[in-house]
């Protein structure tokens, strides 16, 4: 769904963000949040109280008004609402609250039973697919966000483990494809952050038992399958969906900056090379993991059209190096485009990209439309 506006709040604006709690949320994360302690991993830039006035209000509705909190969300959710806007977002609880308690009781023992059913079974049991699946799972999840050592913990581990494997099992027509893992992993410190209060680097595993991992897992797996539902054909057989992806981020480029365009063609680098991690993985691997959660308030507020602004975004996120990228060579632009240097990015910087990927959508959107294949 198209959002009507996508106006950002200043960055550079400083502001306290008050102890306001969402429906579902902890005194503690809330204190945290207040007393102004670092977050970390799960740094968040200071939230207007003006904007944290509003997501109480429209969560603390009969019935949640989505067009009004997705628009609102766009620009960012606040820390300690993230767990219960992005439940909403993804549809995985009703706006009715009246409902709410009731349907994530649901959900949350729909998935519990799924893992006898599939995963806590023995491996002679399972089909050759089955046992192949399962490898590249035990293969991938150790290589999960190598930046964020709590998601090495064995307990998360096995955590991961235990819901890509069942995911891939229950969606068949693409099966566990490589990069999932990395799409998983806003939703689990998202939804962990409402067990584990403050910074993510203090967290510590001991604290966590099985009940709490399976009703995480439960909420990880239902907006994972919301997130994948519109962007499913980038994980069947050949990944038609990425390829036409990155075809339509390279003639995006082409009209809007023929310079860049034509000095990557001339140096012989194919989109290719790059943007299909970008694409695969929706910029995870290329930012930080704190940027990773905040481009996640904006992904799911775009809601099933959020593939066709990941088009935009990619594109604004190549053009903020646009300078750069027209004085290297070809060896020097592969590997900066393989490992740009964004470490150090701040979400003022990922604001920006997000607003020149708005203008770019604004102004280009009815001149890609011939591009969209299949």
């Amino acid at each position: 769904m198209a959002m009507e506006r996508r106006v950002s709040e200043d960055p550079s604006t400083s502001y306290d963000v008050p102890a306001n709690g969402g429906p579902i949320g902890t005194q503690q994360q809330q204190a945290a949040v207040a007393s102004g302690a670092s977050q970390g991993l799960l740094q968040q830039a200071a939230i207007p109280e003006h904007r944290v006035r509003k997501f109480n209000k429209l969560l603390q509705e009969a019935v949640v008004d989505l067009d009004a909190l997705r628009e609102l969300s766009w620009s960012g959710v606040p820390l300690s609402l993230r767990p219960q806007v992005w439940r909403l977002l993804c549809g995985y609880l009703p706006p009715a609250r009246s409902r709410q308690a009731q349907t994530l009781d649901r959900r949350r023992r729909e998935y519990a039973d799924m893992v006898p059913e599939y995963y806590d079974i023995p491996h002679e049991e399972r089909s050759e697919d089955e046992v192949a699946a399962y490898r590249q799972v035990v293969v991938d999840v150790p290589r999960t966000a190598p930046n964020v050592p709590f998601f090495h913990e064995p307990i998360i581990q096995e955590s991961l483990q235990r819901l890509l494997y069942i995911w891939g099992i229950r969606h068949p027509a693409s099966g566990y494809v490589q990069g999932m893992n990395d799409l998983v992993t806003p939703f689990l410190a998202v939804f962990l952050s409402e067990h584990l209060p403050g910074p993510m680097e203090g967290w510590s595993a001991d604290t966590l038992n099985e009940s709490i991992m399976l009703a995480v897992e439960a909420d990880c797996y239902w907006c994972l399958c919301k997130l994948v539902e519109g962007i499913q054909d980038h994980y069947t057989y050949a990944q038609p969906g990425i390829q036409r992806a990155v075809f339509r981020i390279k003639e995006l480029v082409r009209r809007c900056e023929a310079e860049v365009s034509d000095h990557l063609e001339s140096e012989a680098v194919d989109f290719i090379q790059f943007a299909l991690r970008w694409v695969n993985c929706l910029l995870v691997r290329e930012l930080p993991f704190c940027l990773a959660i905040r481009l996640w308030d904006t992904y799911l507020a775009e809601g099933t059209g959020f593939s066709e602004f990941l088009i935009y975004l990619s594109a604004a996120f190549l053009l903020s190096w646009k300078e750069r990228l027209t004085r290297l060579e070809f060896q020097d632009l592969i590997l900066f485009l393989q490992r740009l240097p964004t470490a150090d990015w701040t979400e003022a910087q990922l604001e920006r990209v997000l607003s020149e990927a708005f203008i770019l959508r604004s102004s280009y959107s009815d001149a890609q439309s011939h591009l969209r294949l299949g």
